[in-house]
């Protein structure tokens, strides 16, 4: 971590309740897929159920289900559990599993729940989804897609549409034949999830979309007004496509824990060790600490950008002057919450930050 050398009169620190982290790779190379045959990427080669995080070209195994369950939708959750879908029956963890199912791997490598039951929701038989996220966060709607024509409450949704379930009833979610170009009724869906405002897709085959073509490797987004490459490898291997994927979880919010103690001896130069509870999800891959002036109290400014070690504790020599410090959680792809302000509104972001985009949570 970098470290700024000064002295500071220790009356003029206080602790406000959040902290982030920094990275270089941008947050559209960071992310879970499962390739649809044995793929190999780098040295390794990767298998239909096997999920697999890519992190800014390089790609290392996450976890895998038993051999020849291939995995044919993906959604990482807050919580860190996972939600998935298999492409053929299997039963796991003691659950029957058909492809209509949405199971949440609770406690890998055995702890499954069923929280989509797909006959018992109406979903056809021999429909399969193909594609799953979560809506507004771990307690959200789930959006998911087909594999073929799926007529459910007198509406029919086209493989390439999203569709949103609340729990009583199926609406659409994304249309893509009003999209604009619409996407043609021979391409599938085989990956889903929601970035900020931007809706991400996979497809099963190349298209075109107005004039730019997408390949199977390649993860698409859709931000209402029209489509652009949101990721693609160069090196993704022809005849390969991401059968599912999935974005890192969010970083979430830093409970209101932190401690400040003096960790430089008496006479030295002063330094600080700044101490915190881990963030509310499982998004939170490392910590960063911002740094403003009191009385000033949105000027804060990224100090260090990661928790050297990983143990919630770091050590900063302080800038003069009376400082406030922030404790934001992070991953590559976004930071989390700075806390809330007295008026219960989430506190604005650094001037200069750690990661350039940000996704709050509401996990606690």
């Amino acid at each position: 971590m970098r470290r700024r050398r000064a002295r500071l009169d220790l009356a003029g620190v206080l602790l406000l309740a959040a902290l982030p982290l920094l990275i270089a790779a941008s947050h559209r190379d960071n992310l879970y897929l499962v390739p649809d045959v044995p793929t190999d990427l780098g040295t390794t080669t990767f298998l239909p159920w096997e999920i697999v995080r890519a992190n800014a070209g390089v790609y290392s195994p996450v976890l895998m289900l038993p051999p020849g369950t291939a995995i044919d939708a993906l959604h990482r959750m807050d919580n860190g559990h996972w939600l998935l879908s298999v492409e053929a029956p299997a039963i796991l963890g003691g659950i029957q599993a058909a492809p209509s199912d949405v199971l949440e791997l609770y406690d890998y490598p055995g702890g499954y729940a069923k929280p989509f039951d797909g006959v018992a929701a109406g979903v056809p038989p021999g429909v399969n989804v193909t594609s799953v996220f979560l809506d507004g966060g771990d307690t959200g709607d789930l959006v998911m897609s087909f594999d073929v024509p799926a007529t459910i409450g007198g509406q029919t949704f086209e493989p390439a549409d999203l569709v949103r379930y609340d729990g009583v009833s199926f609406s659409l979610y994304f249309d893509a034949s009003a999209a604009v170009p619409p996407i043609p009724r021979s391409v599938k869906v085989t990956g889903a999830d929601k970035w900020q405002n931007l809706t991400l897709l996979t497809f099963d085959i190349p298209v075109t979309l107005g004039t730019q073509p997408f390949l199977p490797g390649q993860i698409v987004s859709w931000d209402g007004a029209g489509f652009a490459l949101f990721h693609g490898d160069p090196v993704w291997p022809a005849g390969s496509r991401a059968d599912a994927i999935a974005l890192l979880a969010r970083p979430g919010i830093v409970p209101p824990t932190v401690e400040v103690a003096i960790a430089s001896p008496p006479g030295g130069r002063l330094r600080l060790r700044l101490s915190w509870s881990a963030s509310c999800s499982a998004g939170a891959e490392d910590y960063a600490i911002y740094e403003g002036t009191i009385g000033s109290w949105y000027s804060h400014t990224a100090l260090d950008c990661s928790d050297g070690g990983g143990d919630l504790t770091e050590e900063i020599s302080p800038s003069p002057g009376n400082r406030y410090y922030l404790v934001v959680p992070l991953n590559p792809s976004s930071e989390g919450s700075y806390g809330l302000g007295p008026d219960g509104a989430e506190r604005p972001r650094g001037a200069v930050t750690c990661v350039p985009a940000q996704t709050t949570a509401s996990c606690s």
